[in-house]
């Protein structure tokens, strides 16, 4: 029948249309293959040791950007991420815990801890850590003195929490700390990212941010109160 005879003939050209731009998959040739969609097979790089005029040196591999950490590197000292182990104890190297301790949790038992745990002592150098580490990760949002008036308000962000607020300043520093590790709203979570002694080190400072803008008179020992009187 005619109408058979063209659907086999328009069929069969079909075929040999699809043959002929898609090749064969998995034979070898020495000829570039047509790739119609070539999907990022084939990429524009550069060999070890070759050369690249577009760069000053003509060194196609670039050096390190200054700072890098390599891959498996263990930054030193106590406050190190010893490869982001998320089941290391508090006890022992600085870093990651999963336990029910309530210093991995902020709480005891069915209820919100306060004060900073036994195993993270109130120094100096914590403060210094945790004001550190404030204005890494929270100061960009929350403000220098944790406000809510941080840059990223300046671009559209709206909702971030003021640290001022009486709410927060009574919040139990257990519940703050399971913020900075669950998030909460528009935060993101930064439990992966900053470690146990970290988390406590920024609620030590976050309290100190808050007693800074409402502090009181009897706040002051009255031995250095004439201090106050001071230029």
């Amino acid at each position: 029948m005619p109408i058979l005879r063209y659907f086999f003939a328009g069929f069969f050209l079909a075929v040999i249309a699809v043959v002929a731009l898609a090749g064969f998959r998995g034979d070898y040739t020495t000829k570039t293959p047509i790739q119609i969609f070539p999907d990022m097979k084939d990429q524009p790089r550069f060999d070890p040791q070759h050369t690249d005029a577009f760069y000053a040196d003509t060194r196609a591999a670039r050096p390190l950007v200054p700072g890098s950490v390599p891959q498996g590197y263990v930054l030193p000292g106590r406050y190190s991420i010893n490869n982001a182990n998320n089941a290391r104890n508090l006890t022992g190297p600085a870093g990651f815990s999963n336990t029910t301790e309530y210093a991995d949790t902020g709480r005891m038992g069915e209820f919100w801890g306060n004060g900073l745990p036994k195993e993270v002592p109130v120094t100096p150098a914590l403060m210094e850590r945790g004001r550190e580490r404030f204005n890494i990760f929270c100061a960009p949002c929350h403000g220098a003195v944790g406000a809510g008036a941080g840059i990223v308000s300046q671009y559209g962000l709206v909702g971030i929490a003021n640290l001022q607020q009486a709410r927060l300043r009574t919040m139990p520093d257990g519940q703050l700390f399971e913020t900075i590790t669950r998030g909460k709203g528009n935060m993101a979570p930064y439990g992966s990212n900053i470690t146990v002694e970290d988390r406590w080190a920024i609620v030590a400072y976050a309290r100190a941010l808050q007693r800074s803008q409402n502090a009181k008179l009897d706040d002051v020992p009255a031995n250095r109160r004439t201090d106050l009187d001071k230029p």
